[in-house]
């Protein structure tokens, strides 16, 4: 079953001019539309209405599902969500997630590297202690994890490395403002 939670559960995929659409109801397929034109750009259409049987009287959070897709664009440079014609979109990743978040303008520009399979912002504000948001599997860990505490310990390396020097690494983490993934 695709989706037995839904009572309607609608998925269209666009690409390059076409578009595939299928409807579900309780994860059975109720109509599969054959593939058509259209003008709409490349990307996917979701919608769906829980099943109030299995629900009850539910109600979504909207602050908690907004802050979901506002992460899940920063972890996704260049992806728009469009929740109920509110549009969510990053195209800095987790750049964008630091300036969003952070309080304050940075000491220093944001320092922000990616990789294949490794992203990192970071800068130190003037803010009290230190300020981490991290992602593992596109989940925001926000109690850290070995990544993060990786992270840490590889930025007090490097400074100390780079300096000759022998910091504290409360010294060098102090207000820092960072974001992992």
């Amino acid at each position: 079953a695709v989706n037995a939670l839904s009572t309607r559960f609608d998925i269209s995929s666009f690409r390059e001019g076409e578009v595939k659409t299928v409807n579900y109801s309780r994860g059975n397929v109720v109509e599969d539309i054959a593939i058509g034109k259209t003008d709409e750009k490349n990307g996917v259409l979701t919608s769906f209405k829980p099943d109030e049987e299995l629900f009850g009287n539910y109600h979504y959070m909207q602050e908690y599902v907004e802050t979901l897709l506002r992460n899940y664009t920063f972890l996704n440079a260049g992806l728009v969500i469009t929740l109920n014609g509110q549009r969510f979109v990053s195209r800095n990743g987790l750049r964008d997630l630091l300036d969003e978040y952070m309080n304050a303008p940075g000491l220093y520009p944001i320092i922000h590297l990616k990789d294949e399979d490794i992203e990192l912002a970071m800068t130190h504000g003037r803010q009290y202690g230190e300020e981490y948001y991290s992602f593992v599997n596109g989940q925001h860990t926000t109690q850290g994890g070995t990544h993060l505490i990786a992270f840490k310990e590889a930025l007090v390396k490097t400074i100390r490395e780079f300096y000759n020097k022998n910091f504290d690494p409360s010294d060098i983490r102090s207000a820092i403002c960072a974001a992992i993934s």
